[in-house]
């Protein structure tokens, strides 16, 4: 039933911050209560608020402010979610010594470098991945750097970066503007309200904000050139972003130079992450493929497969193996060609997610921002927002994979049944 009584819809704007507020505040993902109860109430309630926007009227600026506020509503929270940004903080930290965070672990550092003067200790007892090589490449190291430096200036490494995340995501909201002006604010929501988006990127740090930002200035460059460079600094944002090639399309002279960017961005990937290979591939990527179990929605067939045959831990490079050869069928037989490049990466990017041996609740977001061009898939947005929150219950008993995989084929395999029925309905 529509609500029409202005002041129940203020009231419920309201509370939205509120309970962003308290889950970033008060959140514990080692309590399978709270995160069952964020899981279910954040997206549901993010879902009907889309139905009260019609309150901010024909004009866009209260709206915007309102999703610039919901983000100044989780700075200065501290990481109670995803211990990520600790070790972020840790390489930026000894990077800007003029130490390689890609030649020595952390155990290893502290063998030989003063970690009290450098403020190390408390980044080092919190972090996920002590005895693991960096895996973040230079151009996200930089990032980090910077908000260091202005977290020294504020007197907190935190907040410091959590400012630098919303000034990129300020950004990224004017840009979607600009890229999609004639969408309706229900659609703009899935993006500026959704919780994940605000406690992942923002409040939590994690640097898949930065991917939009990228793909925005793609999807708005006019110019062949433009497009190839935004596309070398996603590269250099995050690995699984070269996967996008598969969706560019132009003339001979522009996949050649295509090629040549993504040679050149694989070379300086080489000459900094991989620059021991074997190191990398045991100690330091070794950290996704074998540490966690946060897994895609195909990736675990081959996991039970292979469990009884003890090569489970084979799982993660069959499941890329078969997504990368149905990216290279795809590509050959045309299949991206008819569609926009928005949709191509969008199709792109949740074969990704499909397969990847590791999907952290983060991984969503630059997806969120693909689908926006779709103008419709509200409700697959809020299962997905649902199912992200409740990965989290596998650090409370890592049994629970079981659980969320099967939650995950019942609710995306219901959305994706209702769309095959639809599809037949109108055709």
């Amino acid at each position: 039933m529509p609500i029409k009584n202005k002041l129940t819809k203020v009231i419920l704007l309201i509370l939205y911050p509120v309970l962003l507020f308290g889950s970033v505040h008060f959140g514990n993902r080692n309590d399978f209560g709270i995160i069952l109860v964020i899981s279910l109430i954040l997206p549901i309630y993010f879902y009907f608020l889309k139905d009260i926007l019609s309150i901010f009227g024909n004009g866009f600026r209260c709206f915007l402010t309102y999703a610039i506020f919901l983000r100044l509503v989780v700075v200065g929270a501290p990481p109670v979610w995803s211990d990520d940004v600790y070790r972020y903080l840790f390489d930026a930290k000894i990077f800007l010594e003029g130490i390689s965070p890609y030649l020595y672990t952390p155990k290893q550092l502290i063998e030989f470098v003063d970690t009290t003067s450098f403020g190390l200790d408390f980044l080092l007892s919190n972090m996920n991945s002590p005895s693991y090589y960096s895996v973040y490449p230079l151009l996200l190291q930089c990032f980090f750097a910077l908000g260091t430096i202005l977290g020294s200036l504020v007197q907190n490494s935190f907040l410091g970066v959590q400012i630098l995340f919303i000034l990129f995501d300020v950004l990224n909201l004017f840009l979607i503007r600009k890229l999609y002006p004639d969408l309706s604010k229900g659609v703009y929501w899935l993006y500026f309200g959704n919780p994940i988006v605000i406690l992942e990127g923002i409040s939590q740090m994690h640097p898949e904000i930065l991917l939009v930002t990228g793909s925005l200035l793609l999807f708005l460059s006019k110019s062949t050139v433009k497009k190839i460079g935004s596309f070398f600094l996603l590269t250099q944002l995050k690995f699984n972003f070269f996967l996008l090639v598969f969706g560019f399309r132009g003339d001979r002279k522009a996949l050649v130079s295509l090629f040549l960017i993504t040679m050149f961005s694989l070379l300086i990937w080489k000459v900094t992450v991989f620059s021991d290979l074997f190191l990398q591939g045991s100690v330091g990527l070794g950290l996704f493929f074998h540490s966690f179990r946060f897994a895609g929605l195909f990736e675990p067939f081959f996991y039970f497969i292979l469990y009884p045959f003890q090569g489970e831990y084979l799982s993660g490079i069959i499941s890329f193996v078969v997504v990368s050869v149905l990216y290279f069928f795809c590509f050959q037989k045309g299949m991206f060609r008819n569609f926009e490049l928005p949709v191509r990466f969008l199709i792109i990017y949740s074969l990704f997610l499909l397969f990847s041996p590791v999907i952290h609740p983060w991984y969503w977001i630059p997806w969120v921002f693909f689908v926006l061009y779709t103008q419709k898939n509200e409700e697959l947005v809020v299962a997905v927002t649902f199912i992200a929150f409740l990965s989290y219950g596998l650090y409370v008993d890592s049994r629970f994979v079981y659980i969320h995989w099967l939650v995950s084929i019942l609710v995306l395999g219901y959305y994706g049944f209702k769309q095959i029925n639809y599809l037949r309905q109108t055709t």
